[in-house]
């Protein structure tokens, strides 16, 4: 039984590996357009596209929490 478990938990991490790895470049994406809607729109705009992004960067975050936590049995 540990062999099985082992194998099963090593086998979801070759899938949460790669798909935190595109979590983390979607969340430097929102930033960096954080930064750059700060700059070339004006305040309502960029003031509507922070909150986008920033809605966009936290779900982010509760997916990489979701993904990597132990699941319950």
């Amino acid at each position: 039984a540990a062999v099985t478990r082992y194998s099963k938990e090593r086998s979801m991490n070759v899938i949460r590996v790669p798909i935190s790895v595109l979590i983390l470049v979607l969340i430097g994406i929102a930033a960096l357009g954080w930064v750059w809607t700060g700059v070339h729109q004006p305040l309502a705009s960029a003031i509507a596209s922070r909150i986008v992004l920033g809605i966009a960067a936290l779900s982010c975050a509760a997916v990489l929490v979701l993904i990597w936590r132990p699941k319950r049995a």
